[in-house]
């Protein structure tokens, strides 16, 4: 028996025995006890002192109100224990105050960078990273690239803030046409006050399509193959929507359903602590998801947010299958037998499927009606991506033969298709 395999047994052995031994750390019951309500920063909100046999009267003082004294969107959503778990008390207890997460990044002055913004230009850094890493393996010239993602992704920004602006055109068209053009531009107040700018509202669906019929006309201007160039857009758009997503989350926005549903009566169907707890040991979701996921009524509107209490994270999931999809991209274009542009067909079977599922379970769609029928925008043009993705597989297939990830250095079996071609030129 080598020296490597008696030190593995020795610690298999003893953490064997740690375990079955054991190790009590709990403190045990005194004959008195306290439980201590604490807000954030450790401040003492309120003691309760009872005596161990005897009933207790456990009350939680009133809700903390606004921490940090801004207009940030933090608020209280609940206390680390709930009410249910006071009887189980009998020693001293701590319990602390539980808030949302603080959707700014950073603040300087009365400026404030947003967690938002963060998230969707880190999305758009991976994309461009692994564009200009992807580009010299598939032989595009990096200086094109670079050149092409300068000037597209404002244009398509834009056509994501144009997109969404369509289909919510009444909160937008008010007032007048300069103040509507400035509310579209970014400026809530319908006046020139940079202090009330921001882009609130973006349409991915909207910024896809214009990015893709940019890159066609800047590759038919730099004479670059537009196929070679989709893939590495699909790739791009398909990790920076699941970094965008996390944007989302720190909003409070693009949410689920209330846990559980609704009766008949209109009421919720779980408590807040099963709702809780469903996300928490059901989903098995990490404790600040689920603590962010707590929405107050009508914090985006009534018909959103119908009651206080915790909503679906559909962000999450899907940010989560866009990152599963983005590694089987990651996959298919080391596969020699995938063709050019496939990987965008791939994106828009794949996001297409995943957002029509989105839907619906989202309380706040993008609609328009046709025909006297209200459609969510977001599944009709999901619809349609499935549509030409699969379209656009036959067309590539049929008419671009040959033109395969099998030319580009790098993929699945190289080296031995390297090492035969050496053998046979040796003969």
């Amino acid at each position: 028996m080598n020296k490597f395999i008696k030190i593995t047994l020795i610690l298999i052995l003893s953490i064997l025995t740690v375990s079955l031994i054991g190790c009590d750390n709990s403190v045990p019951a005194t004959d008195s006890y306290t439980v201590s309500f604490v807000d954030y920063d450790g401040t003492v909100l309120k003691t309760v002192d009872c005596t161990v046999g005897e009933a207790c009267e456990i009350l939680p003082p009133e809700d903390p109100d606004y921490f940090d004294g801004t207009d940030s969107a933090q608020y209280f959503t609940r206390w680390s224990m709930f009410e249910s778990e006071f009887d189980s008390i009998d020693r001293d207890t701590t319990i602390e105050a539980i808030y949302t997460l603080d959707n700014r990044l950073i603040t300087i002055g009365d400026r404030s960078i947003v967690m938002y913004s963060f998230f969707i230009i880190m999305g758009i850094m991976i994309a461009l990273f692994l564009g200009l890493r992807e580009a010299k393996r598939t032989g595009i010239d990096k200086d094109k690239l670079l050149d092409g993602f300068l000037w597209i992704v404002p244009v398509a920004i834009l056509g994501a803030r144009l997109w969404y602006v369509a289909f919510e055109w009444s909160s937008f068209a008010y007032g007048g046409f300069f103040p509507s053009l400035l509310r579209i531009l970014g400026f809530r107040t319908g006046t020139l006050d940079f202090s009330s700018f921001g882009l609130s509202g973006l349409a991915i669906h909207g910024a896809f399509v214009v990015a893709i019929i940019c890159a066609f006309f800047y590759c038919k201007l730099r004479k670059i193959d537009i196929f070679k160039v989709v893939d590495l857009v699909a790739i791009g758009f398909i990790i920076a929507q699941a970094s965008g997503r996390w944007g989302n989350f720190f909003n409070q926005e693009a949410h689920g359903s209330i846990v559980g549903g609704v009766n008949a009566a209109g009421q919720m169907n779980l408590t807040l602590e099963a709702q809780y707890n469903f996300l928490k040991n059901t989903l098995h979701l990490p404790s600040f998801i689920v603590n962010n996921m707590y929405i107050v009524r009508g914090l985006h509107s009534v018909s959103t947010e119908q009651f206080t209490g915790f909503y679906h994270p559909t962000f999450f999931y899907e940010s989560s299958i866009n990152v599963i999809g983005f590694f089987i991209m990651l996959v298919l274009r080391r596969w020699k037998k995938i063709h050019f542009g496939e990987l965008l067909s791939f994106y828009l079977i794949w996001y297409g499927g995943l957002r029509i599922f989105i839907e619906t379970l989202r309380t706040d769609p993008l609609t328009f009606d046709i025909f006297g029928i209200t459609m969510k925008s977001a599944i009709v043009t999901s619809v349609i991506m499935i549509l030409l993705g699969i379209g656009l597989s036959a067309f590539i297939r049929l008419t671009r033969k040959g033109k395969t990830y099998a030319t580009v250095p790098g993929y699945f079996g190289y080296k031995k298709d390297k090492e035969k071609e050496t053998e046979e030129t040796e003969k």
